[in-house]
């Protein structure tokens, strides 16, 4: 069963345009996901790099700037300050400045220092990081985003990429978790281009066992590789020929099944 963060990463950028700074994975980037998704930090960042080392995502419109040698942010305040006494009295004229408080005359760009805005420190051009910005684009990813938005429709607020140890000890990753009357459902999605195996839904049946879940959805788009029934009432097996299809069927059986918090007409 492929990666659960992976691929809700993929899911999540093919909707919107997700900046970011790829050597610190700080600004609009972690941010922005770490809303969207019930993961640690860390688990993520390392994740959003994999994806990148393997091409699976992209940077649009990459671009070089300045940054903080200490923390890698691309957010500091500029200054021209002597370089020999620090002195803030000076005189421009062209590219040389001289200090009124030393005498000393110098180059423009030996006199601009930086304070980053992050963590305070001062730094120059000379010891400065460069990095890359730009916004992350996924490249062959199937968008899974229309199950949140089915979820959402019903005024639930869906978790992405929700974790629950079982029984077993194990740790249990589900694509999305969402409560309605105190109880926790969860539901897993596998998109493929032909069919779906059907190891894929014998895994999402152990994980929903030991970990006890009172109602469970596997979503297969197109189909399962082999038609098996799980022979439970709390778990339902939806299969469509495209992912939106698969979201009507899914808001329609929750509704059926009075799962939501607006009135539906």
């Amino acid at each position: 069963m492929r990666d659960c963060i992976k691929n809700h990463v993929k899911s999540l950028v093919t909707k919107t345009d997700v900046k970011m700074y790829p050597d610190n994975l700080t600004g609009f980037t972690v941010p922005y996901l770490m809303e969207s998704l019930d993961v640690p930090k860390d688990e993520l960042i390392k994740e959003i790099n994999e994806l990148i080392e393997s091409r699976n995502l992209a940077v649009n419109d990459p671009y070089q700037t300045m940054a903080c040698p200490s923390c890698g942010s691309p957010d500091p305040f500029s200054r021209v300050a002597c370089p020999k006494c620090g002195s803030n009295d000076i005189e421009i004229n062209g590219n040389i400045i001289k200090c009124r408080n030393c005498g000393l005359h110098a180059g423009i760009l030996e006199a601009i220092n930086f304070i980053c805005k992050t963590c305070g420190k001062s730094f120059n051009i000379e010891n400065a990081k460069w990095i890359t910005l730009g916004s992350l684009h996924a490249v062959n990813a199937f968008d899974i985003e229309p199950i949140a938005a089915a979820i959402k429709s019903l005024g639930i607020y869906p978790k992405r990429c929700y974790t629950i140890t079982g029984a077993s000890g194990m740790i249990h990753r589900f694509d999305f978790a969402f409560e309605h009357n105190e109880f926790t459902r969860v539901a897993d999605v596998e998109v493929e281009r032909d069919t779906i195996d059907v190891k894929d839904l014998i895994e999402f049946l152990s994980k929903v066992f030991d970990s006890n879940i009172k109602e469970a959805y596997f979503i297969a788009v197109p189909k399962l590789s082999v038609s098996i029934d799980p022979g439970k009432k709390n778990i339902k097996v939806i299969e469509a020929p495209s992912i939106n299809d698969a979201s009507d069927k899914f808001k329609q059986i929750l509704i059926d099944r009075g799962i939501s918090s607006k009135i539906i007409h």
